[in-house]
């Protein structure tokens, strides 16, 4: 079977994804990955054949003033008409840089990952059937809803469904019911365990063992720069220095090498993910989905400052589970969030909660497991 694994967005989107290619190609099939230029060494690094489609970073989809990213609206509303057209354009122009390779190689099956609506663009143009790997718990019904109206303004009218989905979230903290519902998509789905996985980096043997103190990681994601979330990722810092805890800050290591002076004492830079999070007792970031589930399938608590509003919203859920504390996005006060880390370090009921819901993820079928039926799905359109 020839698959083509095509993402959206960055780090954070593609990094789920590389274990469901190894199972793939663990099973003898041909897998060629396609994402943003700037995220292919996450393919590339993991022995993944990708290719740059499209050529844009994701920020350059969005219009820059004085050199810097023009602020989005707070209202919800207006953030899904600007962010739902930006996913339709990375579409796009993800399918023109497709176009050739798939015509010429023909792959039997296509598989977009979250936000990817690239997938079900070339599964109408090749007529082949795709699957969509969802966080399951972070689509947001207003962009979806916009990124079709802008695709059909676009020229492309045929947007079909999936032949199945596969939701990383397991169902304890979908949004079915709530506030979480009414702005996320929920639809059935299979579910597909999420499984984390960091680039390779050389282990040390500190990070195996935490010392007295709690170990905390601290994130803001994997997009940090100038422009992007740079500002947030000090607070945390800020944070971190306040807290009797053993910190560990992520973040890529142009920034770190940038930031290290503020942060003494602290192990900052890319760090091994798969390493260190079971050693962690909590985890405080901005509400990405691969760093939330990272830690639902390590069963760390968390504290998250979204650092978006949809973030907040899409993450209540974990909150009300009882895994978490979810402060308001834009509204917290440093205050509030030394007080949240606090209250998660001593409360022993956020533990707790975060081991159920790492037993409930458990149980879903790994990567590998749900090889066969990828295949049958490949071979069911196939035999039509």
């Amino acid at each position: 079977m020839k698959c083509l694994l095509v993402c959206a967005g960055g780090s954070g989107a593609i990094l789920p994804m590389v274990p469901l290619a190894h199972a793939l190609r663990g099973a003898g099939h041909q897998v060629i990955a396609g994402g943003h230029a700037e995220s292919l060494p996450n393919f590339l690094n993991a022995g993944v054949p990708a290719v740059a489609a499209p050529q844009k970073s994701p920020k350059d989809y969005r219009d820059h003033q004085d050199g810097r990213l023009v602020p989005l609206s707070d209202d919800l509303e207006e953030r899904a008409a600007v962010l739902g057209a930006i996913l339709a354009y990375i579409a796009v122009d993800g399918h023109g840089d497709l176009l050739e390779l798939v015509r010429r190689w023909r792959p039997d099956l296509i598989v977009g990952g979250p936000l990817a609506y690239v997938a079900p663009l070339l599964s109408a143009e090749l007529q082949v059937p795709y699957v969509a790997v969802e966080w399951g718990h972070a689509e947001p019904m207003n962009w979806h809803q916009v990124t079709l109206a802008e695709l059909r303004e676009l020229g492309f009218a045929d947007v079909p469904e999936p032949a199945c989905r596969l939701a990383l979230s397991p169902e304890g903290i979908r949004p079915s019911s709530g506030v979480a519902a009414k702005w996320m998509r929920y639809l059935p789905a299979e579910p597909m365990r999420y499984v984390p996985y960091a680039p390779p980096t050389r282990i040390e043997p500190w990070m195996h063992t935490k010392g007295d103190r709690p170990r905390v990681w601290f994130s803001g994601g994997s997009r940090v720069s100038d422009d992007y979330a740079l500002d947030y990722l000090n607070g945390l810092i800020d944070i971190a220095a306040r807290l009797d805890v053993e910190p560990l800050i992520a973040t890529p290591e142009h920034v770190a090498e940038r930031l290290g002076g503020a942060a003494a004492g602290t192990r900052m830079g890319w760090l091994p993910f798969d390493v260190l999070a079971p050693t962690c007792d909590l985890a405080v970031h901005h509400g990405g989905g691969s760093t939330m589930l990272g830690f639902v399938a390590n069963g760390v608590p968390q504290v998250i400052i979204p650092y978006m509003r949809e973030a907040a919203i899409y993450n209540q859920p974990l909150a009300d589970y009882g895994a978490a504390i979810v402060l308001p996005a834009g509204d917290a006060t440093p205050a509030d969030l030394l007080a949240a880390c606090r209250e998660v370090l001593a409360e022993p009921s956020y533990r707790l909660a975060a081991d159920r819901l790492r037993a409930e993820m458990g149980v879903a079928p790994t990567p590998s497991g749900l090889v066969g039926r990828l295949e049958g799905v490949s071979a069911t359109a196939g035999a039509v």
